[in-house]
């Protein structure tokens, strides 16, 4: 009930002066102010220049007046400067846009980027914090939920952290690089260190796939052959090969991109992996049985034509080791495709045995 006096006559009305709706305004335009029944306050909202950029704040208060003067507070600030605004920049906002901004000033490749987004999404739950929020004990506590991830993993969370925190440092969204007093964490996983294959295990490899029908033989072959990267191998044209200077020139491979898309990729895997690559005789008849009659694109290609990846010949690879029992149990270490490229050394002379000592001519070979 309200009390309202005009011309020496009280108006007597029913009316409540309190806004029954939820959100019922009490003025309108910029710098409304109304009444918030679930918070039993009224609220305020402004738009204002901050930064060179429009923005909308809220002002809570017991009283209209309350709010009102809020507003007219951050008024002022906003005109003369002064508004202090917390920048709530998350830190997949920050490291979406470095990772970005790196690739297209060049300053990373493509197989870099990629390699990036895919640490950057696995780290789900502390990209949505705040930079300005995360506490050395956030960091800590996500490192402990990782523990158990490969150490290839964790090293490269542990930089990409480090170094959205120095971006975010340089931004002046934080005042210093907590990363800092953080020491790498050291995976769980047992680390087996992968090893070459003996020359016995290289005699028997090559005899099933000279003798068996085995997918991707070539490839496997030519890896031994080369000590070439199985990406780099699937990814060589026909005008990769120079039969007249009798070389090799590596300068791309196939990759795997966001979302799981191959493609290949301009450069090697390290700038060391630009390379040439020089051949014999029977290497060159070799090359030649791979290229068959094409005159241009892939050496090596599916069926339907398209990219070979490393994950399918690894499959075959590892199908075929274990189907054949061509590894020596006995010999301690971790085998993959890697052990296909890489010289085993004997125990006792430590002498590097190459495919080239131990077989001498290549001609036989598929």
């Amino acid at each position: 009930m309200c009390f309202t006096v005009w011309k020496g006559t009280i108006f007597i009305s029913t009316k409540s002066t309190k806004p029954k709706s939820k959100c019922n305004k009490l003025d309108y335009g910029d710098g409304s102010v109304y009444y918030v029944k679930s918070r039993k306050c009224f609220a305020g909202q402004i738009t204002l220049e901050i930064n060179g950029e429009k923005k909308r704040k809220t002002a809570y208060g017991k009283t209209e007046r309350i709010v009102k003067n809020k507003l007219l507070e951050y008024r002022i600030q906003a005109k003369a400067g002064f508004f202090d605004e917390p920048d709530n920049t998350t830190v997949y906002e920050l490291a979406e846009k470095m990772i970005e901004e790196q690739f297209s000033l060049n300053e990373i490749k493509q197989t870099s980027y990629d390699r990036k987004n895919e640490t950057l999404k696995s780290m789900s739950p502390i990209y949505d914090l705040a930079m300005r929020e995360i506490t050395e004990d956030v960091i800590k506590h996500f490192f402990i939920s990782k523990i158990s991830y490969s150490q290839s993993y964790l090293d490269k969370a542990y930089q990409l952290l480090k170094s959205v925190f120095n971006e975010a440092v340089r931004k002046k969204i934080v005042t210093e690089n907590i990363m800092l007093n953080i020491r790498k964490p050291k995976s769980k996983q047992e680390l087996v260190k992968v090893r070459a294959l003996t020359v016995d295990e290289q005699k028997k490899l090559i005899d099933v796939l000279k003798s068996e029908d085995i997918r991707y033989s070539e490839q496997m072959l030519l890896s031994m052959f080369t000590g070439m990267r199985m990406g780099e191998i699937n990814a060589l044209e026909v005008k990769d090969i120079n039969f007249n200077d009798r070389t090799i020139k590596i300068c791309k491979t196939v990759s795997r991109g966001l979302n799981g898309k191959t493609y290949i990729s301009g450069s090697t895997k390290t700038k060391a992996g630009m390379r040439t690559i020089y051949f014999n005789d029977d290497m060159a008849d070799f090359l030649k049985q791979c290229i068959g009659d094409k005159k241009d694109g892939l050496i090596f290609a599916s069926s339907v034509d398209k990219l070979v990846t490393t994950n399918q010949v690894n499959y075959q690879y590892a199908n075929t080791l274990k189907k054949y029992d061509i590894l020596d149990k006995s010999v301690y270490g971790r085998v993959d495709l890697h052990s296909l490229r890489h010289p085993y050394v004997k125990p006792k002379t430590k002498k590097f045995i190459t495919f080239f000592e131990v077989f001498g001519q290549l001609h036989s070979c598929p």
